[in-house]
């Protein structure tokens, strides 16, 4: 996305991208409640769901790996010209098109900057609520509803779901510079969310159903963050460093957040509730506060170089020609592969 695409239209389309994703419970609830119904023998039901779901993925994966370019120079359903066209209009990304090389001060470098594992921590701290994600029928089902009516409620997830980032997409068209203060209001929702979950009496179960399906807005901190990420890290071995951090985040919050739902704290788990109102919703926003100044106080220092006259905008790159003579040209820094702390017209 970032070699195909400008900043702008990622912030755009990465919301749109994890609407769809968010939205997956409107169609696997429904094949989740269809499935029940097949009678194999030994065979269990739920088998079906994995081989249905999973097979659908590998078919879809197919054709990516033969039709999804890897960057505009090797998208053969552009003309040459158009190919040309597609690297320079993202020349505003400064970052270049894909790298093959593996560059190792860019891995360290990514290691040691501050926002690397901000952007790390926002992933692994926000995730640590997914438990709830991964275990919706079984909470809802907990609240006194039936097999179907779990099944039809979990449908709703996904629409809250879309409608969450549908809505964040349309605020990030329609504004500038909006991603900190949109990540941070969309985990309002989550404080209220807790609070009835802590708070409502288990009769209330309209209300408790109600508070699950208000978790639905943390979709946007998690696109949006990502994005911002990808967008602030320069270098193509250090933006994908930075990703990878992000994602294994990712990964740990989830491989964590499952143990939040303890047997013993059944079946409230108003201890599950306080945990997550507090390392899943109040520290990620501090995280991304955060955040916002450090890259405040970094764009206003590089400020104060450029209008020193300390920052260059050009570079120059050698090669060699076919009789073995070296020429050097000048080129935009923008399109070398340069860090975000090499490249300061960043």
């Amino acid at each position: 996305m970032s070699m195909f695409f400008t900043y702008r239209e990622q912030s755009i389309m990465m919301p749109i991208m994890w609407a769809a994703g968010n939205s997956s419970p409107i169609t696997s609830g429904l094949l989740s409640y269809g499935v029940l119904w097949i009678k194999t023998g030994d065979f269990a039901t739920w088998k079906w769901f994995m081989l249905i779901t999973g097979g659908i993925t590998i078919i879809f994966g197919v054709f990516v790996w033969f039709l999804f370019p890897d960057n505009p120079l090797n998208a053969k359903f552009l003309t040459l010209e158009q190919r040309a066209q597609a690297v320079l209009r993202i020349k505003e990304n400064h970052s270049g098109i894909e790298q093959k090389f593996f560059k190792r001060y860019q891995f360290v470098e990514a290691l040691k900057d501050p926002k690397s594992w901000l952007y790390f921590f926002h992933a692994w701290s926000q995730e640590m609520a997914n438990g709830i994600t991964n275990q919706y029928s079984l909470i809802i089902k907990s609240f006194g509803f039936t097999v179907l009516q779990t099944t039809l409620l979990g449908c709703v997830t996904g629409l809250t779901a879309l409608g969450f980032l549908s809505l964040a997409a349309l605020i990030m068209w329609r504004t500038h510079n909006s991603r900190a203060w949109l990540s941070v209001v969309a985990y309002i929702p989550c404080v209220i969310s807790c609070g009835l979950l802590i708070g409502l009496p288990w009769s209330n179960r309209w209300g408790l159903v109600s508070a699950i399906w208000m978790r639905s807005s943390t979709g946007i901190p998690y696109a949006v963050v990502m994005v911002w990420a990808a967008n602030n890290s320069a270098g193509h071995t250090k933006k994908t460093t930075v990703i990878a951090m992000y994602h294994i985040g990712y990964g740990l919050g989830n491989i964590l957040s499952p143990q939040l739902f303890q047997p013993h704290w059944k079946p409230r788990y108003i201890q599950t509730w306080w945990i997550i109102l507090w390392i899943a919703v109040i520290l990620p926003m501090g995280i991304i506060t955060v955040l916002y100044f450090y890259l405040v106080r970094e764009n206003k220092r590089r400020d104060v170089l450029a209008a020193s006259g300390r920052v260059t905008e050009g570079g120059v790159v050698e090669e060699t020609t076919a009789h073995g003579d070296k020429v050097a040209h000048a080129v935009d820094s923008n399109q070398l592969d340069l860090t975000d702390r090499e490249n300061l017209t960043l």
